[in-house]
């Protein structure tokens, strides 16, 4: 019966998360159109009917039952990443009985203007999801107020940090190449972009180091990310490729995003992945799971970070003047068909 078809039988149809259906139907940002028009087709299809949740972003009333979901624009619209952040955030502040008021902010506007809701007080505190200029981070904590920033962070302004475990998960990839039997590597990623990217990276040389590999930084593109000039020009992007000296036998990319548009330039190339360069990503965004080969990537516990967000600030409400916390979650290899085992083939043909 149609009433009975579920968001699962939609995920499982289509060979994505139960998440990123809700994500759909929920209108957020961070689903790409294409995967947006499978889901409401395939919904129309099983003849599925969404019922919408009155109470998102609804403030039913003033006071410490909501807090400033804070976003700027250019992170509100990236997909596949901080939008289940949000959905853990939303997830969370619903089972705490918490409102969320979403304000996105235009971050090419070098003055930060204090939304509103924060400056008439109706929010107990703000959480701030993805990149933040230091200017904006500063003008939110001389507010003294509750504040957790999620997925970005300064050494030297004091505030709650939730971030996955960056560094750690560089240099875990980093191992796992060099355990398949890659010695020959380079990392893929405007390392100044992102503080994430600049720690998956200082992971990646830890790992150098660490197995006694010599780093060679002309493998490496690290003023550029690939996946932004590609939408550009993609001769631009294979010429930065070109430049290379010569070619890794794998490549770290400081995303998934990143991963898959230094795939489609290498096939391009006449490269075949992998069986002359392996490829190795970081997110494990939805995108991963559709490339051929599939992306092995590392899993960032995304939703957590959202959940332990909305947590760390009910903690901080509670108790204004405790030690402020940086809390790491940990990232998972995700082992699927983009990296060769050099080891394992040369066994092989040794037999």
């Amino acid at each position: 019966m149609p009433g009975k078809v579920s968001m699962e039988d939609i995920a499982e149809k289509l060979g994505i998360t139960k998440n990123t259906v809700s994500l759909v139907f929920r209108n957020m940002p961070g689903i790409s159109e294409k995967t947006r028009k499978s889901v409401l087709d395939t919904a129309k299809q099983l003849g599925y009917k969404y019922k919408r949740d009155s109470r998102s972003y609804e403030v039913r009333k003033p006071g410490l039952n909501n807090i400033c979901l804070l976003q700027s624009k250019s992170t509100y619209d990236t997909t596949g990443f901080f939008a289940f952040i949000q959905l853990g955030i939303e997830a969370e502040a619903k089972k705490n009985n918490l409102n969320l008021i979403l304000h996105v902010y235009d971050d090419g506007n070098e003055n930060f203007e204090i939304p509103r809701c924060i400056t008439e007080g109706i929010v107990a505190g703000v959480i701030t999801i993805g990149r933040v200029s230091r200017n904006t981070a500063k003008i939110l904590k001389s507010l003294d107020m509750p504040m957790v920033m999620v997925d970005h962070y300064y050494d030297d302004i004091l505030v709650d940090y939730v971030l996955s475990d960056n560094l750690s998960g560089g240099y875990n990839a980093t191992e796992y190449l060099i355990n398949h039997g890659h010695k020959s590597l380079g990392f893929s990623g405007e390392i100044k972009a992102a503080i994430s990217f600049y720690d998956r990276y200082l992971g990646f040389m830890k790992a150098h180091e660490a197995n006694n590999i010599e780093f060679d930084p002309r493998l490496s593109i690290t003023d550029k990310c690939i996946g932004v000039l590609i939408n550009e020009s993609f001769e631009d992007a294979v010429n930065e490729i070109k430049k290379l000296p010569t070619m890794p036998s794998a490549f770290f990319c400081c995303n998934d995003y990143e991963a898959i548009s230094i795939m489609k330039i290498l096939n391009s190339l006449g490269y075949l992945i992998p069986s002359d360069i392996s490829i190795f990503g970081f997110d494990n965004i939805d995108s991963s799971h559709s490339t051929t080969p599939r992306l092995s990537t590392l899993n960032v516990q995304k939703e957590l970070m959202g959940s332990k967000a909305v947590q760390r600030l009910i903690e901080r409400i509670n108790n204004p003047k405790g030690p402020k916390e940086k809390i790491l979650l940990s990232t998972e290899i995700i082992e699927r068909q983009s990296v060769k085992n050099i080891k394992y083939h040369t066994k092989s043909r040794s037999k």
